[in-house]
C-alpha cells in the first residue's frame, strides 16, 4: 500500500457556462430595481442618524458602517449577480450648500442606480448605490 501513489476520493467539480448574460434570463426579479433600493436606503439612514450628531473625528468610521450595513441590506435583496458599488458621504450642516456630481459607465440596459439624502439639525448624509450587472 505504501507504493500507491495519494489519490483524492474528491472529484473536480466542473461548471458549464449558462451563456445567460442578462438578469432577465435569471427571472423577471433579477433586475436592479431602484424602488427596492431606495427603500432599504432611507429606512437605513432614518434608523442609523436620526438621533446622531455630527461628530468630525468619527465621520469617516460612521460613513463606512453605513456602506457596511448598506451592503448586507441591499444583498439580501437577492441582488447575487450585482457588483455594488456604495458611497457615503456624511458631512456637517452649517448651512453651506454641497454638489455630488458622479459619471459612470455602463450598459443602461442592466445596470441602475438608487440614491437617498438624509438631513437632520447636525448632519448631512448622501447615499448612493450602483448596482453593475455582472456575467
Amino acid at each position: 500500500m505504501d507504493d500507491v501513489p495519494f489519490t483524492s476520493a474528491m472529484k473536480e467539480v466542473v461548471y458549464e457556462n449558462t451563456y445567460i448574460q442578462t438578469p432577465e434570463g435569471y427571472g423577471p426579479t433579477m433586475r436592479f430595481e431602484r424602488h427596492k433600493v431606495q427603500a432599504v436606503l432611507k429606512a437605513v439612514l432614518k434608523e442609523r442618524l436620526q438621533n446622531q450628531k455630527y461628530d468630525p473625528v468619527k465621520g469617516a468610521q460612521t460613513a463606512k458602517q453605513l456602506a457596511d450595513d448598506l451592503r448586507e441590506k441591499v444583498k439580501a435583496l437577492g441582488y447575487d449577480r450585482y457588483k455594488l458599488a456604495i458611497q457615503v458621504t456624511v458631512g456637517q450642516k452649517i448651512g453651506q450648500a454641497m454638489r455630488i456630481v458622479t459619471r459612470c459607465l455602463w450598459d443602461t440596459q442592466t445596470d441602475n442606480f438608487a440614491s437617498e439624502y438624509f438631513e437632520n439639525e447636525s448632519l448631512t448624509c448622501i447615499c448612493q448605490v450602483y448596482g453593475l450587472y455582472y456575467e
